[in-house]
C-alpha cells in the first residue's frame, strides 16, 4: 500500500492567499504521473515529473466550517496500454493571473502501486485528496456530472434521518414481506419464493388441465377415425352404414360379417386375382402366368421351367432307345448305365536296326491299353512287312509279345524259340478277355488257339496295362527288327 507525502506548492499558497481576499478558487483537474523525486521540494513543484494521465474531479465536499476540502478522482486503466508505477498525484487549480497552476502535489517514492495495462484486469481506483482551503468563502471544481458517483458516506449522509411510513391500501411505504401463498393480509408482500410457489402450482395445474383436454382431444379424434374405418370396411361389405350411427349399431352390423378363414398367400393365388385368408379380404394375388406348359426336349444341359401357373401340362419327352444296349460302358445317361464296349482302332510302327549283341534282352513298349477291356486284336499295318518281324539271323534272333499289368505281372502268351523265319514274323494275335483265351497267326497262315488257363487268373485286365515286345539274341550278327500294326479295342 503506498504511503504519501503532499503538500500545497508556493503557487498554491499564493492562490490560496487570494481566496482568503474573496477571490475565487476553482480546482480544474487531477493528474497522476510515475516521476521519481531527485532532490527537489513539494514546495517548489510546478508541475508532474513524469505525467501519465489527467482524471476529472468527481468530487468536492467540505464540510461546514472545516478548513478542509476533500477532492477525488477515479483511476482506471481503460486506456492505459503501459502499465506504471502510481508515484506521483497533482491537483491543478485556475489562478485570476496566472492561469492554470499546480496547486498541490504529493508523491510515495518506493511504496508506488503498479497499475497493469489494459488487457491485464480491470483496475478502478479512487483517488481522494485532502486539501487546505482555509477560510475561502468561494470554493468550486470542474466536475463532470457522467463520471461522478457517490461513496458510502455520501449515501449514509444522504438517507440519515428519512422517515418512511408503514404501507397500507390507500399509501405507499414499508411492508413486510412473506412467503405465505394462502395469506389475506394486506399488509404484506409477496416474495419471489411465494410468487415461485404459486407460479409453479399454476404451471402444474395447468399442465395437468393441458394433458387431460389432449387426451380427451386424441380419444375423440382416435374415436371418429375408428368409426370411420368400421363403416368404410361395413360398406365395402356391402352393408349400409353411417358414422352418424350409434357405436351399438355398427357393432351389431359387425357381428353378421362373415370372417374368411383359409391359410393361401400372395403367392399361391394367380396375379390379378383376390382372394381372402384368415388375415384379411381383398388380398392379391402374385403367382405369374405362364401360359401353355409346353414341351421340354433333354438336351446336354439343365433346362428350367418358371415357377408359376401353366394352363395346360408340362411334357418332358422320352425316348425308346434310352436303353443300356444303346449307351457306351461307363457312360450313365438319366440313370441309365451303358453296357457297351467302346471300340477304339490305334495304328503303331516302329523299325530299329541294331548290332547284335550275344544274350540281349530287350523290352520295348508299344502302347498302354486301357482296363476293362472285353478284347482286343491285332491285324497288319500299312507297310509290306507283318505286324512282328525280324530280318536276323533266325537261328540266333527270337521275339515274341508280352504283357504287363499295373502291379508289375508279366505273361507271355507264348515263351519258346522260334527258328523258322515264318513263325518269328507275327502277322495277327487276338487276346478275348472275357473267354479268357488267345489266339495267334504267323505269316504262313499257321496258328492255335490257346487253352483258358493261358490266360493268368491273376493278370488284371480291370486297369490299364502295357503291350511290349519282348526280343532275345544269342548270336553276334547284326539285325533288324520292326512292329507295323493296328490294334482294335473293344
Amino acid at each position: 500500500m503506498s504511503s504519501w507525502s503532499y503538500a500545497l506548492t508556493n503557487k498554491g499558497r499564493q492562490l490560496q492567499a487570494k481566496a482568503q481576499t474573496g477571490a475565487q478558487l476553482v480546482y480544474t483537474r487531477m493528474a497522476v504521473g510515475s516521476g521519481t523525486l531527485s532532490g527537489q521540494s513539494l514546495e517548489s513543484m510546478t508541475a508532474l515529473i513524469a505525467p501519465v494521465k489527467d482524471l476529472t474531479i468527481t468530487r468536492l465536499k467540505r464540510p461546514a466550517g472545516s478548513t478542509r476540502a476533500l477532492i477525488g478522482a477515479t483511476l482506471t486503466n481503460q486506456d492505459v496500454t503501459t502499465g506504471f508505477y502510481l508515484r506521483e498525484v497533482g491537483i491543478f487549480a485556475e489562478d485570476p493571473d496566472d492561469g492554470e497552476i499546480l496547486y498541490m502535489y504529493a508523491n510515495s517514492g518506493a511504496t508506488a502501486d503498479y497499475i497493469t495495462p489494459q488487457g491485464d484486469g480491470v483496475i478502478e481506483k479512487a483517488l481522494n485528496m485532502n486539501v487546505f482551503v482555509g477560510s475561502a468563502a468561494n470554493i468550486t471544481a470542474n466536475i463532470d456530472e457522467s463520471l461522478a458517483y457517490a461513496t458510502q458516506q455520501d449515501l449514509a449522509d444522504a438517507i440519515a434521518g428519512i422517515q418512511i411510513n408503514e404501507a397500507t391500501t390507500t399509501q405507499k411505504g414499508i411492508v413486510q414481506l412473506s412467503n405465505a401463498t394462502n395469506s389475506t393480509a394486506e399488509d404484506r408482500a409477496a416474495t419471489p419464493k411465494a410468487v415461485k410457489s404459486a407460479y409453479d402450482a399454476a404451471v402444474a395445474a395447468q399442465t395437468t388441465a393441458n394433458a387431460a383436454n389432449e387426451a380427451a382431444s386424441q380419444a375423440f379424434q382416435l374415436g371418429n377415425e375408428r368409426k370411420q374405418e368400421v363403416v368404410d370396411i361395413l360398406i365395402a361389405k356391402g352393408i349400409s352404414a353411417s358414422t352418424s350411427e350409434s357405436w351399438e349399431s355398427l357393432l351389431s352390423k359387425m357381428t353378421g360379417i362373415i370372417k374368411a378363414t383359409g391359410n393361401a398367400t400372395a403367392a399361391d393365388v394367380l396375379a390379378g386375382k383376390t382372394f381372402s385368408n384368415a388375415t384379411g379380404n381383398g388380398l392379391q394375388g402374385t403367382m405369374p402366368n405362364r401360359g401353355a406348359g409346353g414341351t421340354v426336349t433333354p438336351g446336354t444341359t439343365n433346362q428350367t421351367k418358371a415357377a408359376g401357373y401353366y394352363s395346360s401340362s408340362i411334357t418332358v419327352l422320352g425316348d425308346a432307345d434310352l436303353v443300356p444296349g444303346n449307351i457306351r460302358r461307363g457312360v450313365d445317361v438319366f440313370g441309365v448305365k451303358g453296357e457297351i464296349y467302346p471300340g477304339e482302332l490305334m495304328s503303331i510302327k516302329i523299325n530299329h536296326t541294331r548290332a547284335g549283341v550275344p544274350g540281349e534282352r530287350i523290352f520295348i513298349d508299344l502302347i498302354t491299353l486301357p482296363g476293362n477291356l472285353r478284347f482286343f486284336n491285332t491285324a497288319k499295318g500299312d507297310s509290306d512287312y507283318p505286324m512282328f518281324w525280324n530280318s536276323s539271323n533266325r537261328s540266333t534272333a527270337y521275339m515274341q509279345p508280352e504283357f504287363l499289368d499295373s502291379s508289375g505281372l508279366r505273361w507271355r502268351p507264348f515263351y519258346s524259340a522260334l527258328n523258322n523265319e515264318n513263325l518269328t514274323n507275327i502277322t495277327y494275335f487276338q487276346v478275348d478277355i472275357e473267354s479268357r483265351t488267345f489266339f495267334w497267326r504267323d505269316k504262313s497262315g499257321m496258328g492255335r488257339t490257346m487253352v483258358a488257363e493261358s490266360l493268368p487268373e491273376s493278370f488284371d485286365f480291370t486297369k490299364p496295362f502295357k503291350l511290349r515286345w519282348y526280343f532275345y539274341t544269342d548270336g553276334a550278327t547284326n539285325y533288324t527288327y520292326g512292329f507295323d500294326g493296328k490294334i482294335l479295342c473293344v
